[in-house]
């Protein structure tokens, strides 16, 4: 038995070395890039819900904030999607980093609560070309071959950085705070460092080689990839199909914003933890969502995208409920980390796999409603969210999270099954 399983890690290593090498300059670079964003937003958001209640804001108004900032993804993920057909993907890039740092300046400089929101605003806006150009990207510089892997390890990198973000999220404050600053004051320093990590993503963004929008993909390039993933539908999208693919995200999404936003304070409140250790168990977290990833795209193989997108996200549910309902730490760490791992590892399938359904030429867009899809339900749960937890408790938003995430797998195990 031993055997067979080093047997299959051997194969499956040489698999992932093989498509590794397929990966361009350009796909190289970006993965760099989404490192040291991913090591910076990670350390930053582990520590403002932190930062914000120590400055007194109740969870409502935390998650009011948050809401701003997804309001700015939404408002921009459109425009964002018709500037990506027309401009450089880099020059996008270049120009949007610089915006998401001073965002963040502000915000942590702040304690005005119209301020605030502002800022996330701001942020949200910045943000959305991010999010927006990643597939589309991964699209012009891939081939079908190597785009599971290219989209897997993307959202891998960021958890890779995310791991070290966290680390240092959980252990800068207490370095710093031993200097003899106060809390916020420390908070705040902490959080300008993590501003500065993500504007180092714009080095290799630069390095990048300038490629012109209509250089991207050709249609025959895409009937390839359709051909090769074995989907069998027609690439004359519809109206429906883009819905298809839009609902579950967003279901997804409002699932998402009643809880997820809100577990570095769970574990703040609840247990009582340290800054410092919930650093850990968020570096912890990450490590178990990269190890989804990684044996995603070998999943796919076997059972196809869709089912491993369903059957992840199904059995993540269950230890949801179990942190709703623990009174345990290590039952809620080991239901924290599982979940991660699991829910966290059918993301990039899924962005894959709408990529391939749909034309080149809309991809841009539909990225973009994806984003929105995800974005809008995630902003307008944030709020309430937060308003359950001040009048309830945390197990109410968690058991609602759980629901949200169960219509939204039977949602794409109805529409995508047979085309899987």
């Amino acid at each position: 038995m031993l055997n067979n399983i080093l047997r299959k890690t051997t194969k499956a290593s040489a698999t992932y070395r093989q498509n590794l090498k397929l990966f361009s300059l350009n796909a190289r670079l970006f993965l760099v890039g989404t490192f040291f964003m991913g090591m910076g937003f990670s350390g930053f958001m582990l520590l403002f819900n932190l930062y914000l209640k120590a400055l007194g804001f109740p969870e409502g108004r935390i998650g009011n904030i948050i809401t701003a900032s997804t309001l700015g993804t939404l408002i921009m993920a459109v425009p964002a999607s018709a500037l990506i057909r027309s401009f450089s993907i880099k020059k996008i890039l270049i120009i949007a980093t610089p915006i998401s740092v001073l965002s963040y300046a502000l915000i942590v400089t702040t304690t005005s609560y119209s301020i605030l929101l502002t800022g996330g605003l701001v942020s949200g806006l910045a943000t959305s070309f991010f999010q927006v150009a990643a597939a589309p990207f991964f699209m012009r510089h891939s081939t079908p071959q190597e785009r599971p892997y290219l989209f897997s390890l993307n959202f891998a990198s960021s958890l890779i950085a995310g791991v070290i973000g966290s680390f240092l999220g959980g252990y800068l404050p207490g370095l710093i705070e031993s200097t003899g600053l106060s809390v916020i004051t420390t908070y705040r320093f902490t959080l300008y460092i993590f501003g500065g990590l993500v504007f180092v993503a714009i080095i290799p963004y630069l390095l990048m080689r300038d490629v012109k929008p209509d250089s991207s993909v050709s249609q025959r390039d895409l009937n390839q990839a359709v051909r090769n993933a074995g989907i069998l539908a027609p690439l004359t999208t519809d109206r429906a199909t883009i819905i298809k693919l839009f609902l579950p995200n967003l279901v997804t999404g409002l699932g998402a914003g009643l809880s997820i936003p809100f577990i570095n304070l769970y574990f703040k409140s609840v247990f009582s933890l340290s800054t410092h250790l919930i650093g850990i168990f968020y570096s912890l977290s990450q490590i178990a969502m990269i190890m989804g990833l990684l044996m995603a795209p070998l999943f796919a193989e076997k059972i196809g995208k869709i089912m491993t997108v369903v059957l992840s996200q199904l059995f993540s549910i269950p230890f949801l409920i179990i942190m709703g309902l623990t009174h345990s730490l290590p039952f809620a760490v080991a239901a924290f980390l599982v979940r991660a791992s699991l829910m966290n590892m059918a993301q990039p399938l899924f962005t894959n796999y709408a990529m391939e359904r749909v034309r080149s030429e809309e991809q841009p867009l539909t990225n973009a409603l994806l984003v929105i899809a995800w974005t809008a339900g995630r902003g307008l749960s944030a709020s309430f969210g937060g308003l359950l937890i001040e009048r309830y408790t945390y197990a109410v938003p968690f058991f609602g999270t759980s629901l949200l995430y169960l219509v939204s797998t039977a949602l794409i195990f109805y529409f995508f099954k047979k085309l899987s």
